[in-house]
């Protein structure tokens, strides 16, 4: 083996074990702070020129997040999105409504707002909820990061993973074609996961009073800022229907998402009068992450670590229907290891390398639908489930433990990695 393999996997191990862990003897480490030194290091070790790490560099990615980020940090900060999410689960007055509605309308909107953006908003509100109806914020909390990350399945603006799968795979119309294999599984597991959440929290909801909650207008804090982020994000998702649409019906366009969320998010920051709010409410982290880690997973090919991680997953052959069930069950695995986000990121060019393509469509909506539904096994399977954790914490509310989160997490994931299958299946024999 040469220096470069040898000082890659070297690096790989080292970063991919500081994401499992997070955290050595009370010393926390983000997972973008780890994925910027694995990043330097492969720069360092000059495992990847300078211009390839460049060239390594997915902008299409990197443009849709800075667009869609400068829209939802618009929304967050005219009041909107909280008033809008009040205004949701005001109506929710029952224990059971309450469930229902923090599954399926909280998780329908993370589909088009992107789902940690959803929970951190979210999980104020939820908390202030529970103290209402008397009840631990416990079973609320685990519901809404099942909610949000179940929701999110859909399309390929739910999450980030679904957003590298969409734009690294080829998928001619990746918005219809999320929609059209992933939409009635999304809402099938909704439906599995309120009666699951119902029946495992059944003594602990028995007793609660019904939500007072009321949404008012004084949430709103800028209405200009709020009318005009939202009429610019409703025009940008229809933009994606629409640019979907025009390449089924013939119609030639090099415009796709990114460049239509770039523009919007643009068109909004140039015309408001909060910028510095709309900055200061950009996820960097996420950016500086996804830079970083493109960089770093160049480093991998460079040394040959995918190479020989290729040969260590299981075995997939494009013509076996047994592929997609191992694409599922590895997306499950490994995705409570390393993150579903760092686990696509590795995966998708392991695909590429054994011949999968754009028309492979199956496999790559396995692999969307298995490596988010993957993050209800356990607190480490999504970045979500980590932001409600912490934006309760910070507001000194006792949450969820790891074991308690794993109870119902793994009857969860059971139930719709089984659905999900049951649905490819389907799609399988019908295609």
């Amino acid at each position: 083996m040469t220096f470069a393999s040898v000082a890659s996997i070297a690096i790989f191990i080292v970063v991919y074990g500081l994401i499992a862990v997070r955290n050595i003897g009370g010393m926390r480490f983000p997972m973008w702070a780890t994925m910027l030194a694995g990043a330097t290091a492969v720069l360092l070790l000059q495992i990847i020129p300078l211009d390839s790490a460049y060239q390594s560099i997915n902008f299409d990615v990197i443009f849709f997040l800075i667009g869609m980020f400068i829209l939802v940090s618009g929304l967050e900060a005219s009041g909107l999105l909280k008033y809008v999410t009040i205004k949701i689960l005001e109506h929710a007055k029952t224990p059971d409504r309450v469930l229902w509605f923090i599954l399926l309308v909280l998780g329908t909107l993370s589909a088009f707002l992107i789902n940690d953006t959803v929970a951190l908003v979210a999980t104020p509100i939820v908390i202030g909820i529970a103290k209402q109806m008397r009840v631990k914020s416990a079973p609320l909390l685990i519901t809404l990061a099942f909610g949000v990350t179940i929701g999110s399945v859909m399309t390929p603006i739910g999450n980030p993973q679904n957003l590298l799968i969409s734009l690294s795979s080829g998928v001619e119309y990746p918005f219809l074609t999320f929609l059209q294999y992933l939409a009635a599984p999304t809402l099938a597991c909704i439906g599995a996961t309120y009666l699951v959440v119902k029946r495992m929290y059944k003594k602990e909801l028995a007793h609660a009073i019904p939500s007072q909650l009321i949404a008012t207008k004084d949430l709103i804090a800028d209405y200009r800022l709020a009318k005009t982020s939202s009429a610019i994000t409703l025009i940008v998702i229809s933009g994606f229907f629409a640019v979907g649409f025009m390449k089924a019906f013939g119609i030639q366009t090099s415009l796709n998402f990114s460049h239509i969320a770039l523009i919007g998010g643009l068109v909004l920051f140039i015309t408001s009068t909060k910028r510095k709010e709309i900055l200061r409410g950009i996820n960097w982290q996420i950016i500086v992450f996804f830079m970083s880690m493109f960089v770093f997973m160049g480093g991998l090919w460079y040394g040959g670590a995918i190479e020989l991680f290729s040969s260590v997953f299981p075995h997939l052959n494009r013509s076996d229907p047994s592929s997609v069930l191992n694409i599922v069950l590895t997306s499950v695995g490994l995705s409570q290891l390393m993150s579903n986000v760092p686990f696509v990121s590795i995966y998708l060019p392991i695909l590429h390398h054994l011949g999968y393509a754009s028309h492979d469509t199956l496999a790559w909506m396995a692999l969307a639908g298995a490596s988010t539904l993957a993050g209800n096994l356990t607190i480490l399977g999504a970045a979500s489930n980590v932001i409600i954790l912490e934006a309760a914490e910070k507001r000194r509310e006792k949450a969820f433990s790891f074991i308690e989160f794993s109870k119902v997490g793994i009857i969860v994931t059971v139930v719709n990695i089984s659905i999900l299958y049951a649905f490819l299946l389907a799609y399988s024999i019908l295609v």
